[in-house]
């Protein structure tokens, strides 16, 4: 009677697990440091010196005349596509939209040094996607998802990163580093 139950069980487990997947590990708490790690090591020089520019309009114009260079340098860690995350950000919208916005940029805290900086790396960028809406205002958040390895532009700059947002919570500044 007891291994009948147990093996019921075991079975009604499976069938579970086979319609619904498994169960859920706890998402992954990432920095934007993580999202770099797969920097080919023939680019750390090149996007070093890239980044140390002060003159902020010609490193603007630099990442113009040379984004191909930096698209190769700045694809994205492949060992985190399908990985659920948790990243803290400031979400930026695709449009002058701030209320309920679906989609929008992740971007990481940027170096004060201009009034207006170039944007970051396509690997320090996220495209997100939060069928919920999210409410945009100069706080930075928390966002979980599932994060895909995908390369992209919008209007405002290059990614490499997609995130399927299942929640979005406020974050405080200190959560969020410097881009890099």
């Amino acid at each position: 009677m007891v291994r009948t139950t147990i093996k019921a069980l075991s079975t009604a487990v499976l069938v579970l697990v086979a319609q619904h997947g498994a169960p859920h590990a706890e998402p992954l708490q990432s920095t934007w440091k993580d999202l770099r790690k797969e920097r080919p090591a023939e680019c750390l020089a090149f996007l070093e010196q890239y980044l140390a520019d002060p003159d902020c309009a010609r490193q603007a114009l630099m990442a113009r005349m040379i984004a191909k260079r930096i698209a190769q340098c700045t694809s994205g860690d492949s060992s985190l596509d399908g990985k659920t995350i948790t990243i803290a950000g400031y979400a930026h919208p695709f449009e002058l939209e701030f209320n309920g916005v679906k989609e929008f940029l992740l971007i990481p805290r940027m170096p004060q040094a201009c009034r207006h900086p170039p944007p970051p790396l396509p690997d320090q960028i996220i495209s997100v996607e939060f069928p919920d809406g999210l409410d945009i205002n100069l706080d930075p958040v928390w966002v979980t998802g599932i994060l895909r390895v995908r390369t992209g532009k919008t209007h405002l700059a290059p990614f490499s990163y997609f995130l399927e947002a299942t929640s979005v919570a406020p974050a405080l500044i200190p959560d969020v580093p410097e881009s890099g």
